[in-house]
């Protein structure tokens, strides 16, 4: 009887992404193809830096916007404690901070949820191979330094003296979140919240809640 050799899966995958929806497709996608197999699947922050850090994927498609700790912070926390795992952004929503953040964190790719999911597959591909990938629009907006091969946002905006963390509690303050929602939705003391709001409004020199969210629409952070 002969014997049909199955092509080895190369390309291990962890998904960190709030719509079920979502997650279907990406794992759909990536699981018909002959080299790639999804792994593990979560939907927040938390349970996301879980899995991949017990699965160790190769690649892990985040979203930005997660329940308790941001995109940005899990992809910071990758870079430094498991480099193999390689971060691609997969997101709606593009503001100059975001952009700067995923620079900031090292991510290897920044794909846009308008794109095809044909550009996703071919992110993980090249991304797989040591290669980074961001979507066209994100591409106009980034400088690289043909000599060292660094990146940076062609935009700067104030929100970059803020840390991944202290974005994240501004994002929610702006949406119009108590301190205590805050906490919550985050999973860290009324008290962390307090000091990090007191910090933000001392790092961009604004003392009224209204207007530093109405600071936080101008520059992209949340929509109005």
């Amino acid at each position: 009887m002969m014997l049909v050799e199955t092509q080895r899966k190369t390309i291990t995958v962890g998904i960190v992404e709030p719509q079920e929806a979502t997650q279907y497709a990406i794992s759909m996608l990536l699981n018909g193809q002959p080299d790639s197999e999804v792994v593990g699947v979560e939907s927040t922050g938390e349970d996301g830096m879980r899995m991949l850090t017990e699965k160790r994927p190769k690649i892990a498609i985040v979203e930005v916007d997660l329940e308790g700790r941001s995109g940005f912070e899990l992809a910071g926390d990758l870079a430094m404690r498991q480099r193999e795992t390689k971060v691609i952004f997969y997101s709606s929503a593009m503001p100059d901070i975001y952009i700067e953040q995923a620079l900031r964190s090292k991510a290897a790719g920044y794909v846009l949820k308008s794109d095809s999911l044909a550009s996703l597959l071919t992110a993980v591909q090249a991304v797989s191979k040591g290669g980074t990938f961001y979507s066209e629009p994100i591409r106009d907006r980034v400088s690289i330094d043909p000599a060292t091969g660094s990146t940076r946002a062609q935009f700067e905006s104030r929100l970059t003296r803020l840390s991944d963390r202290q974005l994240e509690v501004l994002r929610h303050l702006a949406y119009g979140l108590s301190v205590k929602d805050v906490a919550r939705k985050m999973h860290i003391s009324v008290k962390s919240v307090d000091s990090h709001k007191y910090r933000i409004m001392q790092s961009l020199g604004i003392h009224d809640r209204v207007d530093l969210a109405r600071y936080a629409i101008r520059e992209g952070l949340v929509c109005a």
